[in-house]
């Protein structure tokens, strides 16, 4: 199967917290959260997520689909997930196995981090290492 932009899927900051009470709606509702921000990783960052910075991705993208091999949805974001979010999500779309993505779903985090610090930064059942001073004037 061919992937193009069009084939990413933005998931809302809310519906992603639900999951960590609730499970993703999908399978066994195991879900993965990949970070690939890269300095501006400081000050917190999404509970239990995977940080690979970005000029590192596609040297560990095949440990990535190993990790997520049990997952049901992957989640990337970067800081605003404008760029580096998305661009991981599709160079995971793109090396993935064929058939690898029939039961799963891969997403990218609408807003980013900085949204996500917005809502929940202060909340560490789905966010740890939160430092609100360095978010206080945003990104």
């Amino acid at each position: 199967m061919s992937y193009s932009i069009s084939s990413i899927k933005y998931l809302e900051p809310q519906t992603l917290k639900s999951w960590f009470t609730q499970g993703s709606p999908t399978g066994t509702g195991r879900f993965l959260v990949v970070d690939v921000r890269d300095s501006d990783y400081i000050g917190g960052h999404i509970k239990d997520s995977l940080h690979i910075p970005s000029p590192a991705f596609t040297l560990q993208v095949e440990d990535l689909i190993s990790k997520a091999n049990d997952k049901d949805d992957i989640v990337f974001h970067c800081a605003l997930s404008q760029q580096r979010g998305p661009s991981a999500a599709m160079k995971f779309l793109r090396s993935v196995p064929i058939g690898f993505l029939d039961d799963k779903n891969v997403w990218v985090l609408r807003g980013g981090f900085t949204q996500w610090q917005e809502l929940y930064g202060e909340d560490d059942t789905v966010t740890e290492g939160y430092q609100k001073d360095i978010w206080k004037f945003g990104y």
